[in-house]
């Protein structure tokens, strides 16, 4: 008996497996059809492994591979997911996994080789698109009791939305999109069955594999419950009671999230969206004026943007939010609207909502509300996927009552979608203002026109029973496939592609000297930076594999942003950035600077940079007046005082006060040189501000030339010499010697201090820039000249009493200093809370440099210092989870497997119609 058991177990279990599969059989074609879809669509655009292109563009090539190829590298060596000292100077990890890491497919990115890891994102996204075709085919089966391949046609409208066609590049997005229909589910699930697990978890995963798009999810789970309130109004204990019970479980589900979520909060109080405000006034985004009228050209637009099918837009921040989903969907969403058998209340609510959403696009305060309390950089309107979703929904309600649906109730269904097809287009042939790819805008109409023409024809035909139903579903399939394979192919087209050669740039040579670098440091325990002179991606040490200072993160710390512009780095609190490029030895030497890898130009800081390897034109320099990332200075550097506007300060000034606070050296490291003369074209004006030595106001009459600007300089002594330019229109800058230019310019797009080079006494140093037709604005130019004596006095002073490290991770740092005498301890880790700092084992307060940097006082002899750290609201989050994860687990054994009955039944009016299937959860 007990044998027969044990062998019947597994053909048990496979016929249940076979059983499950053939009941499921059109989800599994509906994630099918769309994977095989866009990885076609790859296909013919040359993506690898089908040819030499990749999908890294925008922020995916500046961000998130970058950020993913670290990651990969965390998880493969088992380092700290807390910390990073890859960008940044140093980041706090877990807020930024939060944002863009915590996708569960990534985790499987360890078992992938870093050679293939642009292939593996590339499957990787088409894998969330056909997941989010499946999912939506589970939800329209659970909730409508249907199984047919009917599926298939609403599945592939919102895997190749126009949402997902524009912004399958914004990888970190696609997770927690896709499983919208799941997270919908489960909440209907949950108001009409008391079925409480799938809504749960679904959410939790929503807000864990992106707290921001997640937020949307949250918000659409308000707006089904009130719209389910609505429609199936019961009284008001029943409403209270769903109300009750809606609540108690999203905050289960947030509550098994603190964990990561709490932190991710912590660390957003850091940035620069924090400082964002409620708009005060009334205010639209799109259609002109601020008044009634602007709003309705706004609605007008954006409802003619659901027949904009193949022309996504995927960044401009003018552009029409993306809803499009199929012409398919469009139809069939209009048709409910005079479907017989759909409530006049669902109907209303349906419009209401979408209405709503529109709004949400058009008024300022409604998308700011929308965006976490915070005004988007580009990419507006990133719920859109929301409007798309629910229109395939009223698609769906539409085709299940086709039967009932009269010539009368197609005919109007057509000529509506005509006229939202119409809306598409203005008096002039365009809404030019608001349409982000001209040249598309024609035979986008013209295919959508083609298609809904076909598709009323088809529909009006079986509404007069001329052709049968299995016609008309063959039909209506071929035409949203077809529709759905060029969506794919476009949105790929669209978004466009990038070579795969140069990717790291000079791959193979950066790779050699980067492994070079660190064999040169395999016993070295020290924690030491490095940095290229020219970056590629703004995050390259993540990319490379190096401990960085550049980093371009929307989790971005503004304290360090502002450090960067005060100490003469690039800086752009807004733009979520800061930057490093070929600096001084000051600059190095303050920021625990080893190594710079120099991969194209001339390279100009000769004096401390001393050349250690070379491959194939990339070289590798050495800084031989390196300082440890911890040391003594004068307790003065904690006067040190940012400056928050840069248009306020001279950044070399900035450098002197910090040199001079660090080392107790008056004497200042930089000296500044005087403007001997200044040139221009002959239609360029100046009028110089006598009040200030390097601010210049200037205007271009003539605007038919090119005009440019040049200042001229006497180098008083041979030496090393930087510059510092913010000019209006004139990003390139080119330094002369002698009136000889040097080969390279400097991108001051995002001025900084840059090194220009070693100058004799009484050459001639120019600062040239082209400016552009018709400029006019200020200019701020400033050349100074390294004092090597006071520079080497610093210097000397500062390498008494530094960090001897024993041991560092990525979120420790532990060594021993004897500190010569009482003095300031001093780190070039961005300091946040978080970090703990231990003297001898005790604790002892950190008082950070600037408000930016690492810092405590210390008493001279020999120490012991430990530095650890852990996200801020980490702890307290871990104890929120997991009680919550408990109760959660309680919940469970009592409701699915005591069979207790823990919530109230609900009474409500018979919503579906009632077909047998079995539950599917």
């Amino acid at each position: 008996m007990s044998a027969t058991k044990k062998t019947d177990a597994p053909l048990l279990s496979g016929r249940r497996f076979r059983e499950f599969a053939i009941r499921n059989r059109y989800i599994w074609i509906s994630f099918l059809v769309p994977f095989v879809l866009m990885v076609t669509a790859f296909g013919l655009m040359s993506v690898s492994p089908f040819g030499d292109k990749q999908i890294l563009v925008t922020d995916l090539w500046h961000q998130y591979f970058p950020f993913l190829a670290d990651f990969q590298d965390k998880l493969k060596n088992g380092e700290s997911l807390f910390w990073t000292w890859s960008v940044g100077g140093g980041v706090n990890y877990f807020a930024l996994m939060s944002y863009y890491l915590a996708s569960p497919v990534n985790f499987l990115s360890v078992f992938i080789p870093a050679e293939w890891l642009r292939e593996f994102l590339m499957f990787s996204v088409s894998l969330k698109i056909a997941l989010s075709g499946a999912f939506t085919a589970y939800f329209l089966k659970s909730v409508y009791k249907r199984n047919d391949y009917t599926l298939l046609m609403f599945s592939c409208c919102f895997s190749f939305c126009a949402y997902l066609m524009g912004f399958y590049w914004n990888t970190i997005w696609l997770d927690t999109v896709c499983i919208t229909p799941l997270v919908a589910l489960g909440t209907v699930k949950l108001l009409t069955e008391n079925r409480f697990r799938l809504f749960t978890v679904t959410l939790a995963l929503s807000l864990l594999m992106n707290y921001y798009i997640g937020l949307f999810t949250c918000i659409m789970v308000l707006m089904i419950f009130i719209a389910y309130s609505i429609i199936y109004w019961s009284g008001v204990k029943n409403f209270f009671i769903n109300l009750i019970k809606t609540g108690a479980f999203s905050f289960a589900a947030i509550g098994m999230t603190t964990f990561f979520l709490l932190p991710a909060f912590m660390g957003l109080q850091n940035t620069h969206a924090s400082g964002s405000t409620f708009p005060s006034t009334f205010a639209i985004n799109i259609g002109g004026s601020n008044d009634l009228l602007g709003v309705l050209r706004a609605l007008k637009s954006i409802t003619g943007n659901f027949a904009n099918f193949t022309c996504a837009a995927n960044k401009a921040a003018d552009a029409l939010p993306n809803i499009s989903c199929s012409a398919f969907a469009l139809f069939f969403g209009i048709l409910s609207l005079t479907s017989p058998k759909i409530k006049v209340r669902e109907k209303i609510v349906s419009v209401s909502l979408i209405l709503f959403m529109f709004l949400s696009c058009v008024i300022r305060q409604l998308d700011y509300i929308w965006h976490g309390f915070h005004f988007t950089n580009m990419i507006s309107y990133r719920f859109s996927y929301l409007i798309s979703f629910l229109l395939i929904i009223m698609a769906y309600r539409a085709f299940t009552t086709i039967d009932h649906i009269s010539v009368v109730g197609a005919i109007v269904a057509t000529l509506l979608s005509t006229f939202v097809l119409v809306m598409a287009v203005n008096d002039k042939g365009t809404d030019v203002m608001f349409v982000d790819h001209m040249d598309w805008m024609k035979p986008t109409l013209i295919a959508t026109a083609a298609i809904l023409a076909f598709i009323a024809a088809v529909v009006i035909l079986y509404t007069k029973r001329v052709i049968p139903k299995n016609v008309m579903i063959i039909a209506l399939m071929v035409v949203t496939l077809a529709q759905s394979g060029v969506t794919a192919y476009t949105g790929v087209s669209r978004t466009t592609v990038t070579g795969t050669q140069d990717y790291p740039r000079g791959e193979e040579n950066t790779e050699q000297v980067i492994a070079y670098m660190k064999n040169r440091e395999a016993d070295n325990p020290e924690m030491y930076r490095s940095e290229v002179t020219t970056t590629q991606t703004l995050n390259d040490g993540a990319l490379n594999h190096y401990h960085g200072l550049s980093m371009f993160n929307s989790m971005a710390n503004e304290n360090m942003t502002r450090f960067f512009e005060n100490f003469g780095m690039m800086g752009w609190k807004s733009g979520n950035r800061y930057t490093y490029a070929e600096s001084t030895p000051v600059t190095n030497m303050f920021m625990d600077l080893k190594y710079l890898i120099h991969r194209n130009g001339d390279m100009h800081n000769t004096y401390d940079m001393n050349e250690v390897c070379s491959a194939g034109g990339v070289k590798l320099y050495e800084n031989t007046h390196y300082l440890p990332i911890g040391f003594m200075t004068e307790k003065e550097l904690l006067n040190w005082v940012e400056n928050d506007n840069e248009d306020q300060f001279d950044p070399f000034e900035q450098q002197n006060a910090f040199f001079s606070q660090a080392t107790g050296i008056k004497t200042n490291v930089y000296s500044r040189l005087e403007v001997v003369s200044q040139g221009h074209s002959d239609s360029a004006q100046f009028m110089v501000n006598k009040q200030d030595y390097g601010l210049y106001n200037f205007s271009c009459i003539d605007t038919t030339i090119t005009p440019h600007v040049k200042w001229n300089y006497e180098a008083p002594e041979s030496g090393l010499y930087a510059m510092y330019a913010d000019i209006h229109d004139g990003d390139d800058v080119t330094i002369m010697q002698n009136d000889v230019a040097q080969t390279s310019k400097y991108g001051m797009g995002r001025s900084y201090i840059a090194c220009i080079g070693y100058f004799n006494k009484g050459d001639k140093i120019s600062v040239y820039a082209d400016l552009k037709q018709g400029s006019a604005g200020n200019a701020r130019v400033y050349v100074n000249m390294l004092n090597k004596e006071i520079f080497e006095q610093g210097y000397a002073k500062l390498s008494e009493s530094v960090l001897k490290t024993e041991s560092h991770t990525d979120s420790s740092v532990k060594g021993t200093i004897n500190a010569k005498k009482d003095g300031l301890f001093y780190t070039s880790i961005p300091y946040e809370k978080g970090w703990t700092a231990k003297v001898d084992g005790e604790t002892v307060d950190i008082t950070p440099v600037g408000n930016s940097l690492l810092a405590f006082p210390l008493s001279a002899g020999e120490h012991e210092i430990t530095l650890t750290y852990y996200p801020n609201g980490f702890w307290p989050g871990m104890a929120v989870s997991c009680v919550c994860l408990l109760l959660f687990a309680g919940m469970c054994v009592l409701t699915y497997i005591l069979r207790i009955r823990i919530i109230p039944e609900p009474v409500y009016e018979s919503q579906l119609e009632d077909e047998d299937e079995e539950d599917p959860e």
